[in-house]
This record gives structure tokens, C-alpha cells and sequence, in this order.
């Protein structure tokens, strides 16, 4: 591996490494903009590539690093379920319930990439959605269909499905 490849592989290590811990993406910026000599644009741009970039650098890193990652989740996540009982303010509220999910998401998404969990569609039940349903059958059972239709779709091998 070459410095180049090396420094990226650092820059993005900690980049997500600093996300995992709560922090907001512009501190993250500010923090990496000159320790690694790179423009907040290209930093930014690089965050938007994430899906693609995360698995390579959780399998290149030493095996402690998807530790780290989980441990860094760890120990923000009290700080925000504290935020979300104590606080009066709803936006702050909402902002660390909006952290909670984002960091739940990324690292299902991050397990998910390196295979330690396996990827399966979302299964809704829509009997057990009876809201608004009990006065217009035509439409439950439009929906129902379309859910089945769904359903099949995803359990097509990727080859077999239509291209579109």
C-alpha cells in the first residue's frame, strides 16, 4: 500500500471512527480539513461515497477497528438517551433521536457490508394494518397484492429480475 493509500485509508478510518461517536459531520470536516491536508469539498464528497468506502476500510484495518466502532456507539448512545428523557427543548430531542437511528443505521450498514449480518428486505404485515382499511376493501386488497408482488420480486435472484 502506498503514503497515498495509506493517508486515505487513515483519513477515512477516522472519519468514521469521529461519526460513530456522535459527531457532527461539519466538526468532522473542520477536524480532518488540516490534519490530512485536504479540502472540506473533497471531504464532503468522500462522506457522500461512505457505502462504498466503509467495507474496505473495516476489512484493511486491524480487526479491532469494528470493535472501536462499536464501543465509540456505545458510549454516545447513553449521552443521547439522556438528552431525549431529560431535555425540555423538541428539537434537541429530536436531534438525538435522529442520531440514535443514524448511528443504529450505520452500523447495521457497516455489518452488513463485511457479512457479519446478513441482508434481508424489510417484511411488513399489512393484515395488521387495519387503519383506514374497514371502509374501503378494494383498497386493502390492492395493496395486499402489490405487497405479495414485491415480496416475489425480491426473492428473484438479482439475475432474474427485469432490468429497468
Amino acid at each position: 500500500m502506498g503514503q497515498a493509500d495509506k493517508l486515505l485509508l487513515d483519513r477515512r478510518t477516522e472519519m468514521l471512527q469521529q461519526h460513530l461517536m456522535g459527531l457532527p459531520l461539519k466538526l468532522i470536516v473542520g477536524n480532518l480539513e488540516g490534519k490530512y491536508n485536504t479540502r472540506a469539498k473533497q471531504l464532503y464528497r468522500d462522506w457522500e461515497r461512505r457505502d462504498k468506502w466503509i467495507p474496505q476500510v473495516v476489512r484493511l484495518n486491524d480487526p479491532t477497528l469494528l470493535h472501536q466502532l462499536v464501543e465509540g456507539a456505545r458510549e454516545v448512545l447513553p449521552t443521547l438517551n439522556l438528552l431525549v428523557r431529560e431535555t425540555e427543548n423538541d428539537f434537541v430531542k429530536l436531534g438525538a433521536l435522529k442520531a440514535i437511528k443514524d448511528t443504529y443505521l450505520d452500523l447495521l450498514k457497516i455489518l452488513q457490508s463485511i457479512g457479519v449480518v446478513e441482508e434481508k428486505p424489510a417484511q411488513v404485515n399489512l393484515l395488521s394494518l387495519n387503519v383506514g382499511f374497514e371502509g374501503d376493501p378494494e383498497l386493502k386488497k390492492a395493496l395486499i397484492e402489490e405487497a405479495e408482488r414485491q415480496r416475489k420480486e425480491h426473492e428473484q435472484p438479482k439475475e432474474q429480475q427485469p432490468q429497468g
